[in-house]
């Protein structure tokens, strides 16, 4: 006789199998097994399928084309590496690396050998060593893996996916220990999901859950109102709220602006805060709001106050904390003892369903989603120490802004607190200040005991250092950019991810005395950093080789994300620039490869020859206009719910010619259009984007005016 959990194991299993037929049959790439036995196939199938299965889950990904974008992420063949599938979002700065194991049985493990190799496969891609992968990785996901990379505080989730039990075993557990102790806490965030039968089982029932399933909710210490129509406000336990979602399914957010974000910073604070602190959950969480069209209530006693009421929401949709819900559901997965004791503050409006009121519920889903999270920057603003450094700057003709939401200044004529705070962490003795600003800037608002921006904002801070520090960051930035298009490979990552931490060498390698004084020479300081940063990059990348090694090198994210090995390249690396030593030569390994035949000389970018031209006044206006189909359809409601997003003016500064009228800061074209597919959350956009092929001058493209005008002079250009 089979005992009752072996009966649900293979319930699970034929569903699990079931759904993978249905929703990947078409989708998942066989080609590579062509000739092979069936069964070789169907293993292959399965094992690939459940790869997919897990992307789309663990990603949070919705939509129509949800099984399509996970089928495109298996990558599970020749030159994988242990890898089965690989999801990146630009958006959140994540990535999924997925190892799939399937059992009919339902008894998958993976071994420590199986671990070994998919860490291994991990530094691979961390050290970019694309081209050892198939072309699934080469020709589809580098340029997305390397771009997520870029950013100091991606997140790298290891998830394990099998059909067998969520348990590994310690010796398996230590492998993926010993890469995430090397890894975390200096930049790089890495974690390992395991995803095994249950949970998998779980996903589809969610996914599967039929449509206005009523939901269940036990308030105490309820508040009643009956008009103009049915509100109640009361504590309902977590892990009921949490059943929500395996009850509704994503049909209980289908009035939300929002689906599920997928694991964000937010969400994850969520879920380790109703685990860590249940007890407190109630005070440190903002709330749900439930809209329903009608509701029964049973009381087990008196309808009283102190009496829990139990509710039973029909057609419900959470239409404020849809990340809250399904951040709880994952929290419930792991820890359901937990959430039995944290409570949750809830609002239940019944809407009603005669039609008397049909824009109510759109109403309220639009007034409970308008507030503005507060940032610690913004608590900035309250110290007068701002104000002052703002009105010193003033006296001398230039902008500073330190209330977010207030426009950057062009650079010529000020700078942001933001800014300035970066070149000071940059100018401080201690090199730990500039590698967390490059790490998160949101450490400069640090302002407990010891806390960043007490150090760099302290009492003998004037406006000549602060305007004399943003200088001299911006001149050794705009050298190291020159220097990067000579580079690649570790070369070209230390120019364009070392910036900051080259720009603390400078600093400390110009005359430091007297710095705070309004008499300091300034325009010497900037005159000597692009000559310094010449001689300080080959040096800290002569060290960083000799230090971490050359070949199959540490990757620069974790030697710069770690202030510890940075201290020890920082004192070397100074004591070869103050000895005024002969800086060593940059490997050719490093150097970009020179082109065989002899080159045109370069034409000027659009900017430039429209800036030379004196062809547009301050204030022209410029629309914006997609250039392909796709663009067009992945940013058409983003850019019809505010038409200021496809308006910018022309401002005569080279870096940044564009004010774009929906944020009030400048930008360049293309840069612009590079934030604009960041907010409008294109998670397929491309990783660069030729903006002046997007902005339009009187119905002409900026880049075609800039041609025209480039044969109108007479110049040759390529």
């Amino acid at each position: 006789m089979q005992r009752p959990a072996d009966v649900r194991t293979e319930r699970a299993l034929r569903q699990i199998k079931g759904i993978l037929e249905r929703d990947f049959t078409d989708l998942i790439d066989l080609s590579d097994l062509a000739g092979k036995p069936d069964s070789e196939r169907e293993s292959a199938f399965l094992s690939r399928g459940l790869a997919a299965l897990a992307t789309k889950g663990v990603t949070g990904w919705h939509g129509d084309d949800r099984n399509e974008k996970a089928s495109a992420c298996v990558i599970d063949g020749r030159d994988d590496f242990g890898i089965d599938a690989i999801a990146v979002s630009g958006n959140t700065s994540e990535i999924w690396l997925v190892q799939a194991k399937w059992s009919h049985k339902g008894r998958a493990g993976l071994d420590q050998g199986a671990a070994l190799k998919f860490v291994r496969g991990w530094q691979r891609l961390e050290r970019h060593e694309y081209d050892r992968f198939n072309s699934r990785v080469t020709e589809k996901m580098a340029e997305r893996i390397r771009a997520v990379l870029k950013n100091f505080q991606a997140k790298v989730h290891f998830v394990v996916a099998m059909t067998g039990p969520e348990e590994l075993h310690p010796d398996v557990l230590d492998v993926f220990e010993e890469e995430f102790k090397e890894a975390n806490g200096f930049g790089l965030n890495l974690d390992l999901q395991v995803v095994g039968t249950d949970r998998l089982w779980e996903q589809i029932r969610v996914e599967e859950a039929p449509r206005s399933q009523p939901i269940q909710a036990t308030m105490r210490q309820w508040l009643y109102e009956h008009e103009p129509v049915e509100l109640y406000q009361g504590f309902v336990r977590a892990d009921e709220v949490a059943a929500w979602f395996s009850t509704a399914g994503r049909h209980l957010f289908r009035r939300n602006i929002r689906d599920f974000l997928g694991s964000t910073e937010v969400n994850a604070e969520i879920a380790s805060a109703v685990t860590s602190d249940p007890e407190l959950f109630l005070y440190l969480h903002s709330g749900i709001t439930v809209i329903c069209e009608s509701l029964e209530a049973a009381f087990d006693g008196p309808r009283k106050q102190n009496i829990p009421v139990k509710l039973t929401l029909n057609n419900a949709s959470v239409i404020d904390g849809a990340q809250s819900v399904t951040s709880l559901h994952r929290a419930f997965l792991d820890n359901p003892e937990a959430l039995a004791e944290a409570l949750v503050s809830v609002n239940v409006i019944c809407t009603g369903q005669d039609g008397s009121s049909p824009e109510l519920p759109n109403r309220i889903t639009h007034a409970r989603n308008r507030q503005n999270p507060v940032q610690y920057r913004d608590f900035v603003s309250l110290d007068p120490t701002q104000s002052l450094i703002g009105e010193e700057l003033s006296i001398r003709g230039l902008q500073y802004t330190y209330r977010r939401g207030e426009p950057d200044p062009a650079p010529e004529q000020g700078c942001s607190v933001v800014e300035a705070a970066t070149a000071l962490a940059c100018a401080h003795s201690n090199p730990r200040l500039a590698v967390e600003a490059k790490q998160n800037v949101e450490t400069l608002w640090d302002r407990s005991e010891g806390g960043s921006y007490g150090i760099l904002f302290g009492e003998k801070l004037g406006a000549p250092q602060v305007w004399g520090s943003v200088r001299l960051r911006r001149a050794v930035g705009n050298r190291l950019h020159e220097i990067s298009t000579k580079l690649r490979g570790r070369g070209f990552d230390l120019a364009e991810r070392g910036d900051l931490l080259i720009t603390h060498l400078i600093f400390q390698c110009v005359d430091r005395k007297e710095m705070t004084s309004d008499y300091y020479d300034w325009d010497e300081a900037v005159a000597r950093a692009v000559p310094l940063t010449d001689q300080a990059l080959p040096w800290l990348l002569h060290h960083i080789d000799a230090t971490h090694g050359s070949t199959a090198p540490v990757s620069i994210t974790r030697v710069l994300s770690d202030p510890r090995r940075c201290r020890v390249l920082v004192e070397n690396t100074l004591r070869d620039l103050r000895a005024d030593s002969e800086a060593p030569q940059v490997s050719a390994d490093y150097r970009a490869k020179a082109l065989q035949r002899p080159r045109k000389s370069r034409r000027p970018n659009s900017v430039t020859i429209l800036l030379n031209a004196g062809e547009l006044g301050p204030g022209t206006p410029l629309e914006f206009r997609p250039l392909s189909s796709n663009e067009e359809i992945a940013l058409r409601d983003w850019l019809i719910e505010d038409p200021r997003r496809t308006r910018a003016t022309w401002t005569n500064n080279r870096r940044y010619s564009l004010l774009w009228e929906a944020d009030g800061k400048y930008h360049s074209p293309s840069g612009l259009v590079m934030t604009m597919y960041e907010l409008a959350g294109w998670e397929d956009s491309p990783v660069s984007a030729q903006g002046p092929a997007r902005w339009y001058i009187d119905g002409e493209r900026m880049d075609k005016r800039a041609e025209r005008i480039l044969e109108e002079l007479g110049e040759e250009g390529e």
